[in-house]
């Protein structure tokens, strides 16, 4: 319902082509035809500002849902490689001279860097990116072995190296 109809159905308009004139005082006077046109524009205006900004917003939102969806889906999809390639890095260190299994681990890091996953660095310590499974007293602060790789996608890490560390 816009301005005129609402003020018609209060009785207070009843006659579009009236003037209704406010007085102010000596001089001043408003013209309320002019003043619920103006009200009616802007308000209309205002509605359609406000309703094109919540498209754009609900528009940014469904782009990150779907980019959050396409990654979680690419990681649960590439789990099971990544646990392929951790055995086979863990089968890497009891075979001392297997060429076809390296030729295997090539291909999987390959694949993986591919698509965007990087190992996380297991030559130094960082609390906030190893997994500490196990801790040997040796006197020494640095990683002993490490039991599964951890890996990122896009720099952000969603699988932490499992770790036995030295201290």
């Amino acid at each position: 319902m816009d301005t005129k109809e609402f003020l018609k159905e209060k009785k207070l308009l009843q006659d579009e082509e009236m003037v209704y004139k406010i007085s102010l005082g000596e001089d001043s006077e408003i013209v309320l035809n002019d003043l619920l046109d103006e009200f009616a524009e802007k308000k209309g205006h205002d509605s359609y500002v406000r309703l094109y900004a919540e498209f754009e917003n609900f528009k940014k939102r469904v782009q990150k849902e779907k980019s959050e969806l396409i990654l979680n889906t690419k990681i649960k999809t590439l789990n099971s490689i990544l646990d392929l390639d951790s055995d086979l890095s863990i089968a890497r260190k009891s075979i001392s001279d297997s060429e076809g299994l390296n030729i295997i681990l090539n291909k999987v890091s390959t694949f993986l860097k591919n698509e965007g996953i990087e190992e996380i660095q297991t030559e130094t310590y960082d609390s906030d990116l190893h997994e500490v499974i196990s801790v040997l007293e040796t006197g020494e602060e640095k990683i002993i072995d490490v039991i599964s790789k951890g890996y990122t996608i896009d720099g952000k890490p969603f699988r932490y190296p499992k770790i036995i560390l030295s201290k």
